[in-house]
């Protein structure tokens, strides 16, 4: 399988970072009931679209967004720019290619969910046994389904290949691109 490369960002969402919101984004961040929810979400977003802004070469506030059946969403107006978001406690992850659909998962590890049922009630088969490698497991399942914009129950076609990221301590992360096999470059911290 040929090897592409993918850009892969950490931003920490307990880190001030400057807002890069459009209005119709900060009345959805508002929405959050927990205001720990929004202000995650809120750094998420914004270092999404700060990041789309380098690779698109055009203002973080003129980037639009339109969104697929499962809500993957996509930059307007078309874009050879593939991206995809994940972000679980304190962190989130953007992955960025060029004309490959992308996927990317982060979990945080908790000791009281059971991943090895989750993943079984997904038809996975053959699971390790360790917390980490179950979560690994996770990930890797996940971004798939993301890469292709498909829902979690849907098993993702044999061609979309994950890889695992590194991800912060406490955390299980991966990648994965349609039809090729993901060479990451790790970007550094998203936050500007």
């Amino acid at each position: 399988m040929e090897k592409y490369p993918v850009d892969v960002w950490t931003v920490s969402l307990t880190t001030p970072s400057p807002s890069q919101l459009t209005d119709d984004e900060i009345a959805r961040a508002n929405r959050f009931r927990f205001e720990e929810d929004r202000v995650r979400w809120s750094r998420a977003r914004s270092s999404l679209r700060l990041i789309l802004s380098m690779y698109a070469g055009d203002d973080p506030f003129r980037l639009g967004f339109t969104y697929g059946p499962h809500g993957k969403p996509a930059l307007l107006p078309f874009s050879d720019v593939e991206f995809n978001l994940s972000h679980a406690g304190d962190w989130a992850m953007i992955a960025v290619a060029r004309s490959v659909p992308v996927g990317v998962d982060i979990e945080r590890i908790r000791p009281n969910i059971e991943m090895a049922p989750l993943l079984e009630r997904l038809g996975e088969t053959d699971l390790p046994t360790g917390r980490q490698e179950l979560y690994q497991a996770w990930t890797r399942r996940e971004a798939r389904s993301k890469a292709i914009g498909g829902a979690l129950f849907d098993k993702p076609p044999e061609n979309v290949i994950a890889i695992d990221l590194q991800a912060p301590e406490g955390y299980a992360a991966s990648v994965a691109l349609v039809g090729r096999e993901p060479e990451v470059r790790y970007c550094g911290n998203g936050n500007r």
